[in-house]
């Protein structure tokens, strides 16, 4: 069996104010685009935002993991500043 292809990853900043959630928790957005470090515009499901969300909304420096496809694997907070 062959090892699986290694992971790709981008880091990127993201701010998103309280009103600004309000509108992926009442359905009216279901993805969050943002361009990382290198240029890239990555569209990342709300989902995999959620568990970052505080009552202020989402903040922080994020990398995210994902396969060759372009499949989500992995998103966490970054201890790198960008």
């Amino acid at each position: 069996m062959a090892p699986a292809p290694p992971l790709r990853q981008s880091y990127f900043y993201l701010v998103l104010t309280a009103e600004q959630v309000k509108l992926f928790y009442a359905g009216d957005k279901a993805r969050v685009q943002v361009t990382d470090t290198a240029g890239k515009t990555l569209n990342i499901p709300w989902s995999a935002l959620v568990p970052f969300v505080t009552p202020l909304g989402v903040r922080g420096n994020f990398v995210i993991r994902y396969d060759a496809a372009g499949k989500l694997s992995d998103l966490r907070l970054s201890l790198i500043h960008i």
